[in-house]
């Protein structure tokens, strides 16, 4: 089995600065970081207590 990167998602800690899993803002995908990043500041701008960030979205594939 491999896996091909489809680009990258919105992430959020709900626990501010404390230790917490991300997760998913939205199911949307951003083709590039970039795109990611710039959305993920912009939050950060909105809601400051809240950690932003954005991870690789791999999809997997059968051989």
């Amino acid at each position: 089995m491999s896996a091909a990167l489809i680009g990258f998602v919105l992430l959020v800690d709900p626990c501010g600065h404390d230790a917490c899993e991300w997760v998913p803002v939205t199911e949307r995908v951003y083709t590039t970081k970039q795109k990611c990043q710039q959305m993920a500041d912009e939050l950060k701008k909105r809601r400051p207590g809240y950690e932003f960030s954005c991870g690789e979205a791999w999809r997997r594939k059968e051989d």
